[in-house]
């Protein structure tokens, strides 16, 4: 059997002095090896994370098939003329809202010309902006309880200049119209106040954010978002043009 060599001091010192710097070259390598891993961790979470957003905006809520859906006439829409028509407005409102006041008459006169062949739906959407949109909503909700729904909507705005722009909410000003409309006033009042009224108008709000509505009026022609038409002639032509697709 071959006797053991033995190691010199000085192999000795080189033998450790070359442990030292294995282990040197070791934990340098463990610490690039870290900083790889974790580079590549970051990468993988920022194209997940950019893939995740592309897969979200491709979602059917944003498409146009979706926004139809929101945009078909449900069970408690507020509607007036054919409702067995495919041609379809939808006008999203505030009652506080000047510019809704302006198109109020433009709007009644079309929806009386063209009652007979085609639906105009009216749905809520009270801006933040206006102390009392909210409140008139929550009003015009409760009258129509009451089969009173188009003769709380067009009253607000013929009385528009008279109670809009407070600066503070004042239910008691639509009890007075509510009065006018000889509503009963104990259920007028627990419907104002009810979950189930406010849920409602809310309910429209929601439905308006997710199509997109950030202003009022804002129309919907047969699903489709319309710039708002300048003047009475020209409403009216956008929709003699539905009318002959």
């Amino acid at each position: 059997m071959e006797k053991q060599k033995i190691l010199t001091k000085k192999e000795r010192k080189e033998i450790k002095r070359q442990a030292k710097k294995d282990k040197k070259v070791h934990q340098v390598h463990v610490k690039n090896t870290k900083k790889y891993i974790t580079k590549s961790f970051i990468a993988l979470i920022v194209v997940l994370t950019v893939v995740g957003f592309w897969k979200l905006s491709q979602q059917p809520a944003d498409s146009p098939l979706a926004s139809s859906d929101l945009l078909q006439i449900q069970n408690d829409d507020w509607t007036k003329g054919n409702i067995d028509s495919s041609i379809v407005l939808v006008e999203y409102l505030d009652f506080e809202c000047e510019a809704c006041g302006a198109y109020y008459p433009l709007v009644k006169r079309l929806s009386e010309e063209y009652g007979n062949k085609m639906v105009f739906v009216s749905r809520y959407f009270p801006l933040s902006g206006h102390k009392n949109g909210m409140t008139a909503a929550l009003a015009v909700e409760a009258a129509g309880k009451q089969g009173k729904y188009w003769e709380m909507h067009d009253l607000l705005f013929e009385k528009q200049r008279i109670w809009g722009e407070k600066k503070i909410s004042d239910p008691t000003i639509f009890e007075g119209y509510a009065k006018q409309l000889n509503l009963d006033m104990e259920q007028f009042k627990k419907d104002v106040d009810s979950k189930e009224v406010r849920n409602r108008v809310i309910g429209d709000r929601r439905v308006g954010d997710k199509l997109g509505v950030n202003s009022t009026p804002t129309f919907f022609l047969n699903g489709e978002k319309i710039q708002n038409p300048r003047g009475y002639e020209a409403f009216k032509s956008l929709l003699n043009e539905a009318l002959l697709k």
